[in-house]
């Protein structure tokens, strides 16, 4: 894995979560092995993009996921904002998703999410990027960047 984009490793030196492929990071951000990256600056709370993945239970619809998801999240948070979902079209994807969502957690600053949710057969793969909303401009270039270089694994048959 690189820290230059423009020299991301190829798939079989590139770091893996499950059957995310992580080829490079955006510089600035640190590599978590087992979650993804984290973006790091004196006196601000970390920005953080976290891949994970789950799998269908029934049906083969992402938007029957998402609704359970979005379910989920209004029973979390108070009064989350969500947006979405919307389109998305993501490399070697069945179909692919983005969700938006605000909240405030404690009382404290706001805190702003964007989810992209892919599907592969059975496989949902999940990455969030995780800021406050005064720190959402300057990290979702890099948040996007990231997600242009992701890259998910082959089922295996």
């Amino acid at each position: 894995m690189s820290t230059n984009p423009e020299q991301a490793a190829g798939h079989a030196t590139a770091a893996r979560i499950g059957r995310w492929i992580i080829p490079a990071i955006p510089f600035g951000w640190t590599w978590l092995p087992d979650f993804g990256i984290q973006k790091r600056e004196e006196g601000v709370i970390p920005s953080n993009i976290y891949l994970r993945e789950d799998q269908l239970l029934a049906g083969n619809q992402l938007n029957l996921y998402i609704k359970a998801q979005i379910t989920l999240m209004k029973r979390t948070f108070v009064d989350p904002v969500i947006a979405g979902p919307a389109p998305l079209t993501f490399p070697d994807a069945t179909e692919a998703a983005l969700l938006m969502l605000k909240h405030r957690p404690m009382h404290q600053a706001t805190v702003f999410q964007v989810q992209h949710y892919i599907r592969s057969g059975r496989w949902i793969g999940i990455a969030t990027l995780t800021t406050l909303e005064s720190e959402l401009l300057k990290v979702r270039g890099d948040f996007d960047q990231f997600m242009k270089l992701l890259r998910i694994e082959p089922e295996t048959d």
